[in-house]
């Protein structure tokens, strides 16, 4: 009996990075860095294009987004991120000592905290390590 052909095998789906940053020279940077590490990687400069491909695209699996955006606060655009199913893993990217409690985190839809400059090969460690989506806020 013949077998049918297969096909080559199947890769892996590149796990999906909205990246959200309005330093065009630092988005691009940490896109490339990303992109070598196997993810798929989308950049915006804003929240309202990160809220549009939010709403038009399917879910991707991260959301990086910086605090300060030219035209909304990244903690908004984590707010509404948490809402979509399935929700991404929200990473809130600051220059600034925040002191947000995990409460907090939790009611903004926000797992990690990461403050600048980035550590790219920490940051590829804890993209790597999750597996499941996050749990959502219903």
């Amino acid at each position: 009996m013949i077998e049918p052909d297969a096909g080559p095998p199947v890769e892996a789906r590149r796990r999906r990075v909205l990246l959200v940053e309005d330093d065009s020279a630092a988005g691009r940077g940490l896109s490339r860095l990303l992109e070598a590490q196997g993810f798929a990687v989308t950049v915006v400069s804003d929240g309202s294009s990160a809220l549009a491909i939010l709403r038009d695209d399917p879910s991707p699996d991260f959301l990086l987004t910086d605090l300060q955006l030219p035209d909304l606060d990244g903690r908004e655009v984590a707010r509404f991120a948490r809402g979509l199913v399935p929700a991404p893993r929200v990473a809130l990217i600051t220059g600034w000592d925040l002191d947000l409690s995990s409460d907090q985190c939790a009611q903004l839809g926000i797992d990690w905290v990461l403050l600048k400059p980035l550590y790219v090969p920490d940051l590829v460690a804890l993209l790597n390590q999750q597996r499941d989506p996050p749990a959502t806020n219903e």
